[in-house]
């Protein structure tokens, strides 16, 4: 069962701006509620899945991983819109699970609040992995072929993010993933998204 949750939203906004900012919205909501630690039990094979089976190369892989997790989601659960108004201030809101949303809230806020110091991070990791020739690595279910020196690279950097988004490391997000390259890669496509919404918020137009 959904709770009622308000984004108050201000300044001028496009068609594009709604269909990136609530297709954005969405696609970060499914990937914290796979994370929590109560899954309805018809949900936690379709999570599995979605965090093993995708091969992560380009933008394809990305879009299939958020379209799973959404499937994970109870069609209850998932967010709807109740009602909206388009003004100055205006407001969305939303049926979604509370809990959820309100972690998206704080982390949102959070990157909104470090964006210089976290797109630092970030760029400083993409450039590494270009340099190492990972970024178009093909991945395979349990079968990535990474040299002793890559493999540390790509655990410190994992690690590195995991805990710029508020994770202890990187170990659990692994354990689902089977390999320290998947879960790095669903780590910088989350933040990616995470930067959207918190440029919305940075500017003036969205506040979760």
């Amino acid at each position: 069962m959904s709770d009622r949750y308000k984004i108050n939203i201000d300044k001028r906004w496009s068609l594009e701006d709604l269909y990136v900012f609530s297709r954005t919205y969405e696609q970060v909501y499914f990937l914290a509620y796979s994370l929590l630690p109560d899954l309805p039990d018809g949900a936690v094979d379709r999570v599995s899945r979605a965090y093993q089976t995708f091969p992560w190369r380009g933008g394809y892989s990305a879009v299939n991983f958020y379209n799973q997790l959404k499937y994970s989601v109870p069609s209850t659960e998932r967010p709807t819109v109740l009602a909206i108004r388009y003004a100055s201030p205006g407001f969305l809101e939303l049926g979604v699970l509370l809990g959820v949303a309100c972690s998206v809230s704080k982390l949102v806020k959070y990157v909104a609040g470090s964006l210089k110091e976290m797109n630092s991070a970030y760029n400083e990791i993409m450039t590494d992995l270009q340099k190492r020739k990972l970024l178009r690595l093909e991945v395979k279910k349990k079968e990535i072929e990474l040299s002793q020196a890559q493999f540390r690279a790509v655990e410190e950097h994992a690690d590195s993010m995991a805990k710029l988004l508020g994770f202890n490391g990187h170990a659990a997000l692994t354990e689902r993933t089977g390999h320290p390259f998947i879960t790095l890669k669903i780590l910088l496509s989350y933040y990616r998204r995470l930067r959207k919404l918190a440029e919305y918020q940075s500017k003036g137009k969205a506040d979760l």
